[in-house]
């Protein structure tokens, strides 16, 4: 199930890169190309639309923002590659914080360690297929509909009631004066207790957050041991982030291709 996972998240990178290449493709021609089922390109697709990626015209799909555009499908394929290089770091037997942020989410569809336990305040966690390699535990708490984090003092207290080896949270925005913020307020409390109840920390930005601020601070660069981001992130920005105490800073490269002996045969 695990390779399974791997494979559908690869698939799915494919679909958009083979529409940023030829801009419109329908399901018919997605299904022959992959070597799938029809109703396997349409879950696809509803994936990809549900994150407004693309529109779906009678049969088809094209990007909504393709080529060269800072957002869409390019700002998505980012957050997929450095989901993919967190989940690197992920080991055998981790007990793992990761918070309401969709790329932090996105790194289980890439963990390949065993015996992995997954502690999260996301509730979009309940929308992941089986992983046998790991166990998900939710938080519990108040959810604020459109968000899907959960908040307050249930979240909070199941927190405090762990110590995990690791978190991987996401954030609204990064820089050097003013740390990690988020735009939503009942969140930071949440991250911040995941911050302190952790042995190492990791963060996953992708590039347009950086040297930006949110209205609600959660932790300083210092409170950072990785940072990963894409490769959008200058080396006047990485510099700037290691000489203000962050221990490492990974640029992930976003692909445009998968392995093609990685894609026929998925189900």
């Amino acid at each position: 199930m695990r390779r399974s996972n791997a494979f559908v998240a690869a698939r799915r990178d494919a679909i958009m890169a083979l529409l940023e290449r030829d801009g419109k493709a329908s399901v018919a021609e997605l299904a022959e190309h992959f070597e799938v089922s029809q109703l396997t390109i349409r879950r696809d697709l509803d994936w990809l639309e549900s994150r407004h990626v693309l529109s779906r015209q009678h049969g088809s799909a094209s990007l909504l923002n393709p080529l060269g555009r800072p957002s869409g499908s390019q700002r998505v394929r980012a957050n997929r590659a450095i989901a993919r290089e967190a989940a690197k770091y992920v080991c055998d037997g981790d007990c793992i914080f990761i918070n309401g942020s969709s790329t932090a989410l996105s790194i289980i569809d890439f963990i390949e360690a065993r015996d992995v336990t997954v502690v999260t305040n996301n509730g979009k966690a309940l929308l992941i297929g089986e992983h046998p390699a790991l166990s998900i535990l939710l938080t519990g708490g108040e959810i604020r509909p459109p968000r899907a984090s959960m908040t307050g003092e249930i979240a909070m207290d199941n927190v405090r009631r762990i110590r995990a080896k690791k978190c991987f949270l996401g954030c609204t925005a990064i820089s050097v004066a003013d740390g990690i913020t988020s735009a939503t307020a009942p969140e930071p409390v949440v991250n911040a207790l995941m911050l302190s109840q952790s042995d190492e920390h990791f963060l996953v930005a992708d590039s347009s957050k950086i040297g930006r601020t949110s209205s609600f601070p959660f932790g300083t660069v210092d409170d950072i041991d990785t940072l990963i981001t894409d490769t959008g992130a200058t080396p006047e920005e990485v510099s700037a982030f290691l000489a203000h105490g962050v221990s490492r800073v990974i640029r992930a490269e976003p692909g445009l291709e998968v392995d093609a002996d990685e894609m026929p045969g998925l189900l």
